[in-house]
């Protein structure tokens, strides 16, 4: 399947040139470590190689160096991932992950693959 933008498709948002990876929906637990080390609570709606979105409990400032702890269910992972917040609306922010392992990469880059198979999960986002 390729990701196509469709004026009028929930499921597709316009490409731009801005995004390196093309972003998918989900739904995982997530916390994160804040730089005091407290432990907040959220939950991941979209993923892509380089990074994530979602909402916290919390307001996050923008250029904060965190932690994200997520497990992703394909294949069977869990991951402890340091991440700056690099945007934030009110309580959803868009994290981008810092260097990540390659075992990381590629656990990320297969789960993304799967749910591209899974309809209609990939997006573009201006």
């Amino acid at each position: 399947m390729t990701p196509q933008s469709n004026e009028g498709d929930d499921q597709w948002v316009r490409a731009t040139p801005r995004r390196r990876f093309i972003r998918y929906r989900t739904n995982l637990l997530l916390t994160v470590r804040d730089p005091q080390e407290r432990e907040i609570d959220g939950r991941c709606e979209v993923i892509s190689e380089g990074g994530l979105g979602g909402t916290a409990a919390e307001i996050l400032p923008v250029g904060n160096v965190v932690r994200l702890r997520f497990a992703i269910p394909s294949p069977p992972t869990n991951l402890d991932i340091l991440a700056v917040v690099r945007d934030q609306r009110d309580f959803q922010h868009g994290f981008e992950f810092v260097s990540l392992a390659e075992s990381e990469k590629t656990a990320i880059r297969q789960f993304c693959s799967e749910l591209i198979s899974r309809s209609e999960t990939a997006f573009f986002d201006p």
